[in-house]
């Protein structure tokens, strides 16, 4: 029995005459997540919406088994649960490398021998938007944005990507923001250590008071403390008449990002530690001692424990800002995150300037394969550069920026091959690690993770080295 053989012979017919194109416009317009396997598991289609969470080109997806790839990531499982029962399973999993819930649609396809032809995925995460263009239900309270969730946090700080790093970091921080402990981040130039500052900010109870940043290292030496701390009308020459409220004041209640503090100066030091253990301070100038009640999150692209032992930053100061410490990801620790954030600068783009522009398959793998060393910043240029220099809506390798071209001649000998299927096993080893370290014994792993114990052991075995195993044992004998 077709599957369209439920409707009337007129309608039958209607739905015949229209052309495969229309079908193809409808799946790649569809907002949900719509990916298509064979009988085997081998993707035969996946829509824009599938591709871009996935981070995947259409032709790596393509060569992908959904079955075995995914295969203990989601929890509870339901592609087995839906071919044995052959019927659509509606679900709520975990997807583990992320954290996130998604509302899962399985649907097996048979033929009129009852045969597997294949299977239907479609999936969206629990709460898909977080805004309307129009809306029934205007919400008033603010409470909702004080104690937004974290997707929605993320998303409106413009930090985009679904690794598994990277979710590991925003779950440390977003923990972190519960309380005022000083938080550090450290990071290559480029990471978006920024992004993350005002994340932190977005995540605490201080979201609605003022996130107040500044660069250290754009304020010359002989102004960075009355930026920081103000000062009194006519306190120096060239000074107002009215003085001026520092950063630290202006902060009051709420968060004072420090970007790049291995800068400071040896005399701003004092003062920012004086600060720091005791929330008081004078103007420049003045001799009123002030209280605040200001957050502190710094960051730096420095060795900070260097330059202690170079006598360059204080050792009381490391100490004192050091409560929580995070270093953010490069952009090539999280591959699997490029494509994402070069398709959410290039969607930007083509919003701005009203254009319809899309990446060629041959550029999404040169992005992938390239390094970043000047990370999202790099890039963010890079999609801009493209996006402005080609002339149709097809984004091609000709318009690579040089930096990338030349990198991809030089390693065409030893050229780096992204596979999904390894990136995937590399987040199942982190993952396994880490709830293997979490819990006592393998059984209760198991549990945590929706797993069977003949699988968590398989796992465990695999992915564990023996010296691990080991320690836990011992530990677990005493």
């Amino acid at each position: 029995m077709s599957s369209i053989d439920r409707y009337s012979e007129y309608f039958q017919e209607y739905l015949r005459s229209l052309s495969k194109d229309t079908y193809i416009d409808i799946l790649e317009h569809c907002f949900a997540e719509i990916t298509v396997t064979d009988a085997e598991g081998y993707v035969i289609y996946a829509n824009p919406a599938s591709l871009q969470y996935h981070g995947m080109s259409s032709e790596d997806m393509c060569k992908l088994n959904f079955f075995t790839s995914f295969n203990g990531l989601w929890t509870p499982p339901s592609v087995d649960y839906a071919i044995e029962n052959k019927r659509t399973v509606f679900a709520r999993q975990r997807y583990l490398m992320t954290n996130e819930t998604h509302i899962t649609i399985t649907t097996p396809i048979y033929d009129k021998n009852e045969n597997l032809v294949m299977v239907v995925f479609t999936s969206f995460k629990e709460k898909p938007i977080n805004s309307f263009d129009l809306d029934c239900e205007k919400n008033e309270s603010s409470e909702k944005a004080k104690y937004s969730s974290s997707e929605e946090t993320k998303e409106s700080n413009n930090i985009v990507g679904r690794s598994y790093n990277l979710y590991a970091t925003l779950n440390k921080l977003r923990k972190g923001a519960k309380s005022d402990i000083p938080v550090l981040l450290l990071g290559e130039s480029g990471v978006g250590k920024s992004l993350f500052a005002k994340y932190i900010h977005d995540s605490s109870l201080r979201s609605d008071k003022p996130f107040v940043s500044i660069n250290c290292a754009s304020i010359p030496d002989n102004l960075i403390e009355s930026e920081l701390f103000g000062y009194v009308p006519y306190a120096f020459t060239g000074a107002s008449p009215k003085g001026k409220k520092g950063l630290v004041e202006l902060a009051d209640g709420g968060t004072l990002f420090l970007d790049e503090i291995g800068e400071l100066q040896p005399n701003i030091q004092v003062k920012l530690l004086d600060f720091l253990e005791n929330q008081r301070f004078t103007s420049v100038g003045g001799l009123e001692i002030k209280t605040v009640d200001t957050r502190i999150i710094t960051a730096t692209n420095k060795n900070l424990q260097k330059l202690v032992q170079k006598n360059k930053f204080r050792e009381d100061l490391f100490w004192r800002i050091n409560g929580i410490t995070q270093t953010i990801p490069s952009l090539r620790d999280r591959r699997s995150d490029i494509l994402p954030i070069a398709q959410y600068y290039l969607d930007k783009h083509n919003k701005k300037y009203d254009k319809d522009k899309m990446f060629a398959s041959p550029v999404i793998e040169a992005l992938i394969q390239y390094d970043w060393p000047g990370n999202v910043r790099q890039l963010k240029n890079a999609v801009e550069y493209m996006a402005v220099m080609s002339i149709g809506n097809i984004v091609s390798t000709d318009k690579l920026p040089e930096q990338i071209l030349d990198f991809l001649k030089k390693n065409q000998t030893k050229k780096k091959t992204v596979i999904f299927d390894d990136m995937v096993e590399e987040y199942k080893r982190e993952i396994i690690q880490s709830y293997y370290k979490s819990y006592s014994n393998v059984n209760e792993m198991a549990s945590a993770l929706g797993l069977s114990q003949a699988t968590a052991y398989r796992l465990v075995s695999k992915y564990v080295d023996k010296g691990s195993k080991k320690e836990k044992s011992k530990e677990s004998k005493e």
